[in-house]
């Protein structure tokens, strides 16, 4: 899980991990649900991620999804599809309120946590993006209580250093590792 609140870094981040799998020849598959395809791709660009060099070598797929569309056995056979006829490697969801919505108010954990476990069994790699509402001020991890079917999680925070807003990383979890 990374997670942090809107305009942390929190794509840019996960998309550096996509970057890293791509160099070794792995599949990544990125479910967007909030920004849009082509200022995604301008700002990787310019950010020096090369998502379109990555997209034409087939190690990326960018898939947009509007969350009302899908129902959750829909998009759950969206991404299986992804996996099982693409060998996808890593799985990136931005982010968690976006596949909230697809769930129309079912359980967000036990349909994540049967995702992630399904995912997990196959050997791919899943990077769950997560907003909180707090911009400074008290800290939670999530706000929805995932935190424990995570591996690892990165958070990023903005804190105020000598009145300047400043953004600060932090590992509060790395399992195995």
């Amino acid at each position: 899980i990374i997670t942090g609140p809107s305009g942390v870094g929190k794509t840019t981040i996960g998309m550096h991990f996509v970057k890293e799998a791509a160099t070794r020849g792995e599949r990544s598959a990125v479910f967007i649900y909030e920004e849009a395809y082509q200022p995604l791709r301008q700002r990787m660009t310019e950010l020096g991620i090369p998502m379109q060099r990555m997209l034409d070598d087939d190690t990326l797929a960018i898939i947009p999804v509007q969350p009302l569309r899908y129902l959750p056995d829909e998009f759950t056979a969206l991404v299986r599809a992804e996996v099982e006829e693409r060998n996808t490697r890593v799985v990136m969801l931005d982010s968690l309120a976006g596949y909230r919505l697809t769930l129309h108010g079912a359980d967000l954990t036990s349909h994540l946590y049967t995702l992630i476990k399904y995912l997990a069994g196959r050997g791919v790699t899943v990077i769950l993006l997560n907003d909180v509402e707090m911009i400074t001020g008290d800290f939670r991890a999530t706000e929805v209580g995932i935190s424990y079917i995570a591996d690892n999680i990165i958070f990023l925070r903005y804190i105020e250093v000598h009145g300047a807003l400043q953004k600060a990383i932090g590992v509060l979890k790395k399992r195995m590792s």
